[in-house]
């Protein structure tokens, strides 16, 4: 028999109430485990659902225009022997705008939407359930729109 101070029968013991949760069909994040489903037709009359999606088409607006505009300035006038180097630095320069253009976005709109900031993310959060079909929906709207946005702006 294991001793009760043991770790094994520590983690044992949690993996058997984290089974009978699941067996009982309750949600393991506690209460609500996620925000409440409203109805369509009350969550589009609500300020929070609009505000996150109007916060999804600017993440990405934003993230386009820096990342596009970063690959953009850094790949202009790469000639001669050292062509290699600057394309390096240049894409070095477009990485680092990237990553620290999301962590930013993340820091401003993910308390508000989540900052997906992509439609791929928006539809794997819908698939896994941790967003309505309907914002998922919105969401993805509002992130090409803000995508074609932000491009067209950089272009002209």
């Amino acid at each position: 028999m294991s001793d009760p101070q043991s770790v094994e029968y520590a983690v044992v013991a949690l993996l058997e109430r984290v089974d009978a949760l699941r067996r009982d069909g309750r949600p393991l994040g506690g209460a609500g485990a996620g925000p409440p489903r409203l109805p369509v037709r009350a969550e589009l009359r609500t300020l929070e659902f609009w505000r996150a999606t109007i916060s999804e088409c600017l993440a990405t607006f934003f993230l386009v225009f820096v990342v596009c505009g970063a690959g953009a300035g850094a790949s202009g006038g790469a000639s001669g022997s050292s062509g290699a180097a600057h394309n390096n630095g240049a894409l070095l320069a477009t990485a680092l705008a990237a990553g620290f253009s999301m962590a930013t976005l993340y820091q401003c709109f993910g308390h508000i939407s989540g900052a997906h900031a992509n439609p791929a993310v928006t539809a794997a959060m819908a698939v896994t359930r941790n967003v309505s079909p309907l914002r998922a929906l919105m969401f993805m709207t509002a992130q090409c729109g803000g995508g074609i946005a932000g491009a067209a702006l950089l272009y002209g």
